[in-house]
């Protein structure tokens, strides 16, 4: 958990790779390609919600099927790579730039978890000038929130309240406007985030509060084309309940599930590098995507 956020882990991803295409004694293409694919491997086992990750994996191993000796095959993994973390900073600094101009001036955002792009769209809007509230619920059971709290503090946001999750529908009732951020996207449009996305969306529909999701188009998780689901991480029960904590109770079970899933029709829109689109069309903007990093 030290790499925080779906963005960074696919720049990690990318530069796990350029070092194994620096690595010695891979003399030949067959040595790069199983090296290659263990390093995939092990990562899509750490972090299978992360769709960042797995789009690494998968463009590596598709440009290495194109090379016919290592030294190609080392070039080849430099520039792709040098070509996705560049893509995804120019990316999210977009992203960025285009959330700031939803954040109503004057009003009240409600954020669920942490993402580093939310909280760099709040720098933007309060350096262009805007002062507004900002509501995090708190994300158990690590409550990655309260490092959003910290950061709006520090940039001067005078008004930033910290709730229980299980206070987030009377919180978004007070709410203008709810930005998520996102690990995966579907190829229908929904959205794999940090548990309690899911429920925040349906108080916003409820509430007619509209729900925006800021993602880079490389968040996109291909594997849902062919039918696959994006897998939503469980992690160790013990940061839920420790079976040495007093209250454990013996014999029952206890479930961390860590991820969820929000469906597209409760998103208003995806904050993309592309602007805001529909959920539904972000896979014609991968497609683009995609063949461009692999050009």
């Amino acid at each position: 958990m030290n790499v925080k956020g779906g963005s960074p882990f696919g720049r990690a991803a990318a530069w796990a790779h350029r070092w194994v295409a620096r690595e010695p004694g891979l003399e030949t293409l067959d040595a790069l390609r199983d090296r290659t694919a263990d390093i995939a491997r092990q990562m899509s086992n750490l972090k299978p919600t992360m769709a960042t990750i797995a789009n690494v994996n998968t463009l590596v191993s598709e440009a290495l099927h194109t090379c016919d000796g290592p030294d190609e095959a080392r070039e080849v993994i430099e520039a792709l790579t040098a070509r996705i973390i560049d893509h995804s900073y120019r990316a999210v600094a977009e992203v960025t730039r285009v959330a700031a101009e939803l954040i109503p001036d004057g009003g009240t955002v409600l954020m669920h978890s942490y993402s580093s792009t939310l909280v760099d769209s709040y720098q933007a809007a309060f350096d262009a000038g805007k002062r507004f509230s900002v509501v995090c619920t708190e994300s158990r059971p690590l409550r990655e929130s309260l490092n959003a709290v910290r950061l709006l503090r520090e940039m001067g946001c005078e008004d930033v309240r910290f709730v229980t999750d299980a206070a987030m529908a009377e919180s978004v009732k007070t709410a203008d406007i709810v930005v998520l951020g996102a690990d995966s996207l579907s190829v229908d449009g929904s959205v794999a985030n940090k548990i309690g996305s899911f429920p925040v969306a349906l108080a916003a529909r409820h509430y007619d509060v509209p729900v925006y999701v800021l993602s880079e188009l490389f968040k996109y998780d291909a594997r849902t084309a062919q039918g696959g689901a994006i897998a939503l991480e469980k992690r160790d029960p013990d940061e839920v309940l420790a079976r040495d904590d007093e209250r454990f109770v013996e014999g029952m079970t206890v479930i961390n599930q860590f991820f969820d899933l929000t469906p597209a029709n409760l998103i208003r829109g995806l904050v993309t590098e592309n602007g805001v689109i529909p959920p539904a069309l972000v896979s014609t903007h991968w497609n683009v995507l995609r063949e461009e990093l692999l050009a």
